[in-house]
């Protein structure tokens, strides 16, 4: 099961690798999945999808790169991240929202 535990929106900054792309408007959702049974020991697991709308970069390029993404929030913390397509729908690439 999983359940929706954070709503982060805000503008941020794109970065691939330590090289930054430009900023961005962002939507996140953030779920944290969890085992149903009491005695099942499962480690925390946190997946984040969302939306990006760059204010001066073309998400289609951004897309078509095929590469892992950052994106810095508002509030310090970073999302590793691919594009799913070319309206800026993402998700995360496996690590969760994290202080870079």
């Amino acid at each position: 099961m999983q359940r929706l535990v954070e709503q982060p929106s805000g503008d941020g900054e794109i970065f691939q690798g330590s090289r930054s792309l430009g900023s961005a408007h962002y939507h996140l959702s953030v779920y944290q999945h969890f085992s149903r049974a009491e005695d099942e020991s499962v480690p925390a697991n946190v997946e984040v999808e969302g939306h990006v709308r760059p204010h001066d970069v073309n998400v289609a390029e951004l897309h078509q790169r095929r590469s892992e993404l950052t994106l810095r929030l508002s509030d310090g913390r970073a999302l590793d991240f691919w594009l799913i397509d070319n309206a800026g729908r993402l998700h995360s690439t496996g690590r969760q929202l994290y202080q870079p």
